[in-house]
């Protein structure tokens, strides 16, 4: 493919459209670029043809976000183009040697004379009944008997059917058959259809489909974190009472800061990312890895381009966040958040150490910032979080939104009196009293201010006599941040701002350690820190306490599983700081399971071990802080039907429930009309509490982003669901949370839905 334009550009080809539909005559060329799936050459003894496999199907084809030109303005790219029958939507962005900008849209048709589709959900759950839809379209020019052959396979069983079928298809167009299916077995499997159509023209197909079969239960984990000198020993013990066939043992191994940096960045990537902080805390990793590996001279073009991809992706997105006459705020409306722009400041600035960042947007927010000040030298609190009525001692506290906005000045360079003027404020406030988040964002802009150490040394000190110790481990707790987290979250985001005052003051080293033994201590399961927040807290401080050296880690370990050697693994200079993961699937389920890992060599590494199992849906706990309720007006219906879904949740604690997330299951077979929740997004925008700020949709779930809940007020939300075709399947759970504390939660047991062909 030829790229006619100077100097750099980004070009993007995502699916416009399903499957190409049926027309009355085959789809025409003129005037789009067309691509033939070909068809092997060489045929069977029998003159059958011989089937091109089908079983790459990405949403997003192809994304580079630089090009570089020749001086002529051409380049030329190759794409692997996947195995979707579909038009591709080329959108390409260049800009000149000079600065000039230019754009063009283009489209590429992937077209096959005679295929099949399945209609397949991505996720069903152990015990599912589905019919799947096939459609058989032609376009070959003539009439053709089909065969179609459902391929055998042990994780799931047949209900009532056959695996083999025979539809007649006419030329130009679609015919349609079934399979009835049972999924048996839990794990992610392939679907394999085959179809053959005899006639004058002979044609072929093959089309694998990926499914995920889930456990019906409820998800929980063993975690163990720490660190490998020579051996360590963790013993887990599985429920007897947990799901047979649905547990796994997990052994991840991080040699090296950016293994956990790289960890982070997928993961976080799976987190909620509607609001400002959560879309800028899902580029920060991607910010942290590109400048580590600069650092230390790590880069890889593989991690470079998905890196800087990621970057691109996230800045634009944080731009729409910008408020008209300057500042940022959570969903991008008035009025500002003077922290949570702050925040986007220093995020912005890191980011230019490695990306294209705008300067006069830098410049324009400093401004702003600086515009808010009082005279005093402080800025006044925001006088809400979301929505009025949420604030509290923390958000109302001027020393706190005074030491974070200088920090925030000082760390990006800000030019001027305004910094000067706030160390004044913040040194006469300063106090025993402040909470420990406080006080950590005072240590930090003490130390990176610099220039008087007698108020250095006073922050500091406060810090440490704020710090709980115990054994090997320091921390500090706060009952809010800056984010308005609390619990788990809170404590790791205090102390993650603590370990980096800490550290680049340098006076305390043994307490920097036992904080960072604290932070990794408490990596979950899925390689985060609970929330956004707290996890790019965790990595900054990561990659603060290794900055002066690389990983330097060389032996050879083994993993042993009840005794025996399952894995080995040597550790060089070419993968020392790297992820290492092994995933144990052969495990007793009902009993203990010893996980031993030997290392030999030189240096230490961080190591996670995770149980994972399910245990069946038990009554749900009275009392909980919040509540979640689905309800059905049917659970048995014709295709085609709507059902009718009412959701509540309430908020039964004594305070308002900041950022309440909202994860609604789509039952596999079912749509939802997205048109409801707009609905609702507009009814509810003049609302004090329950305002649904907005929210997005995947293949099992809608996400909702509530502003904030009052205490005890209640949130009534209806939507519809259109059932697509037979099945028997229960509902992807529901779930409620506040976002910067997810430990207070609610998750509703999932529902068997039956639908019957009409």
């Amino acid at each position: 493919m030829n790229v006619p334009l100077e100097g750099r550009n980004v070009m993007m080809l995502r699916e416009m459209a399903a499957p190409v539909p049926a027309p009355l005559a085959a789809p025409r060329s003129e005037g789009v670029n067309t691509a033939t799936l070909s068809k092997d050459a060489d045929k069977k003894d029998s003159g059958s043809p011989a089937a091109h496999v089908r079983s790459y199907f990405p949403e997003a084809l192809y994304i580079n976000p630089e090009i570089i030109t020749d001086q002529n303005g051409d380049a030329s790219i190759t794409i692997p183009l996947a195995d979707s029958i579909t038009t591709w939507r080329m959108a390409m962005l260049a800009s000149t040697t000079h600065g000039a900008l230019g754009s063009a849209t283009s489209s590429l048709k992937v077209f096959q004379d005679f295929f099949v589709d399945l209609d397949l959900p991505l996720t069903l759950t152990q015990g599912d009944r589905v019919s799947v839809p096939v459609a058989v379209y032609n376009y070959s020019g003539t009439r053709g008997d089909v065969g179609l052959k459902l391929q055998a396979d042990g994780w799931f069983s047949l209900v009532d059917d056959v695996s083999e079928k025979a539809v007649s298809v006419k030329s130009a167009q679609v015919g349609g058959s079934q399979f009835t299916l049972e999924a048996k077995r839990i794990g992610k499997f392939n679907l394999t259809l085959s179809a053959r159509m005899n006639s004058g023209a002979n044609r072929a197909d093959v089309v694998v489909r990926e499914i995920e079969v889930i456990p019906n239960g409820r998800e929980q984990n063993l975690v163990f974190n720490g660190r490998l000198e020579n051996t360590v020993q963790h013993e887990l013990n599985f429920p007897a009472t947990s799901i047979p066939d649905a547990s796994k043992i997990f052994v991840r191994l991080y040699p090296g800061p950016l293994s956990q940096v790289i960890e982070g960045m997928d993961s976080i990537l799976s987190m909620p990312g509607g609001c400002f902080e959560q879309t800028s805390s899902s580029t920060y990793p991607n910010v942290l890895a590109l400048d580590y590996m600069k650092r230390t001279k790590k880069l890889t073009p593989e991690v470079h381009a998905k890196a800087e991809g990621y970057i691109a992706n996230g800045y634009q997105r944080l731009l729409t966040f910008e408020v008209p006459g300057g500042g940022f705020s959570w969903f991008g409306s008035a009025p500002a958040n003077k922290i949570l722009t702050a925040y986007g400041l220093m995020e912005f600035y890191d980011m230019s150490k490695v990306y294209d960042v705008d300067a006069n947007l830098m410049l324009r927010t400093q401004q702003w910032l600086a515009s808010q000040q009082q005279a005093d030298g402080s800025w006044k609190p925001d006088a809400s979080f979301i929505n009025e009525g949420a604030t509290n001692r923390f958000n109302s506290d001027a020393l706190r939104i005074t030491a974070y906005i200088a920090w925030s000045m000082e760390n990006t360079g800000y030019q001027g009196p305004v910094v000067e003027k706030a160390k004044q404020f913040v040194g006469s406030h300063m106090n025993a009293k402040m909470d420990a988040y406080t006080l950590a964002v005072v240590a930090n802009f003490a130390v990176d201010y610099g220039k008087d150490r007698d108020f250095t040394r006073h922050a500091m000190q406060l810090l440490l006599d704020a710090r709980t110790e115990k054994d090997e481990q320091a921390w500090w707790n706060s009952e809010e941040t800056g984010v308005y987290a609390t619990g788990a979250s809170a404590s790791v985001e205090t102390t993650g701002l603590a370990v980096q005052a800490l550290l680049k003051w340098g006076e305390a080293s043994g307490t920097a350690r036992k904080a960072m033994s604290y932070i990794a201590s408490k990596k979950d399961a899925s390689g985060t820190w609970g929330t956004t927040q707290a996890t790019i807290l965790a990595l900054r401080a990561l990659l603060l306490a290794t900055e002066k050296g690389t990983a330097d880690v060389h032996g050879t370990l083994q993993v042993l599983l009840n005794g025996e050697v399952v894995e080995k693994l040597a550790l060089t200079a070419e993968n020392n700081d790297l992820l290492h993961q092994f995933v144990f699937k052969n495990v007793d389920p009902k009993g203990a399971n010893m996980v031993e890992i030997r290392f030999e060599g030189k240096g230490g590494l961080a190591y996670q071990v995770v149980g994972k199992y399910f245990l069946p849906w038990d009554q749900k706990p009275e009392n909980e802080a919040l509540s979640i309720n689905v309800a059905y007006d049917r659970t048995h219906l014709m295709q085609d039907d709507m059902a009718m879904v009412t959701a509540t949740v309430k908020n039964n604690l004594p305070k308002a429930a900041n950022m309440v997330m909202v994860d609604l299951g789509i039952p596999p077979g079912f749509d939802l009309l997205s048109e409801d929740l707009q609905t609702y997004v507009e009814k509810s925008a003049s609302q004090k509490s329950g305002r649904l700020e907005k929210f997005s949709m995947t293949a099992t779930q809608a996400i909702l982003y509530f502003d904030s809940i009052a205490p005890g007020y209640m949130v009534t939300l209806q939507f519809r669901l259109r059932a697509k075709y037979p099945i028997r399947a229960r509902t992807f759970q529901s779930r409620v949370y506040e976002y910067y504390d997810p430990e207070v939660n609610s998750v509703a047991r999932p529902v068997q839905l039956e639908v019957e062909k009409r």
